[in-house]
């Protein structure tokens, strides 16, 4: 299961949940990490047991609502919304926008940091998921032990990525999505 974030957010989502439990919130320490003012330093905890999640409040200034309804604790499934603060989440299968999960558009597209999307028509899941890992910073080590992959296959989703944003390095890759041009095929979202 994934916690994805419905709107672009600073930090690093979407997460995935494991077994183990979660702080959410602004603070350096937080596991799940949401650069976002109306966010508590630790605001929320999720903990996952096997197939299990629960959500609990640890006294938050804005709350933490689970489907529109103020909770101090309360039990999730798939496709629960959560807001914490200002920030709208949702739990989820895959770590890809629910609008791509859920099929809902025709075409697929990632939000990037700044509120920018780009189009990923041509590229794998599995480039998607390596794409979302290198813009939160990650290594190709740390990728492919996240992805559960050898780092000789994150590798070579990278080469794919770069081939399809005509870039020749992560750095490229990265101010290219920061600051996106008319010409490149990471477009400003309107």
């Amino acid at each position: 299961m994934w916690l994805v974030s419905k709107t672009s957010v600073a930090g690093n989502l979407p997460f995935r949940l494991g077994v183990g439990s979660y702080v959410i919130g602004r603070a350096k320490g937080a596991g799940v990490l949401i650069k976002d003012t109306t966010l508590s330093r630790q605001h929320a905890k999720i903990t996952r047991i096997a197939n299990s999640l629960v959500i609990e409040d640890l006294s938050s200034r804005n709350g933490t609502f689970v489907n529109g309804e103020q909770v101090t604790r309360q039990t999730l499934e798939l496709g629960d919304e959560i807001r914490v603060g200002g920030v709208v989440c949702q739990i989820a299968a895959s770590p890809l926008s629910m609008g791509q999960a859920e099929g809902d558009e025709t075409t697929s597209t990632m939000q990037l940091p700044g509120g920018s999307t780009v189009d990923l028509d041509e590229l794998t899941k599995a480039q998607i998921e390596v794409l979302r890992l290198v813009l939160q910073g990650l290594d190709e080590a740390t990728i492919a032990d996240r992805l559960n992959r050898s780092t000789h296959t994150v590798h070579t989703h990278l080469k794919a990525i770069f081939r399809q944003f005509e870039v020749h390095s992560r750095a490229e890759l990265i101010v290219k999505a920061v600051k996106p041009t008319a010409s490149s095929s990471i477009s400003a979202e309107i």
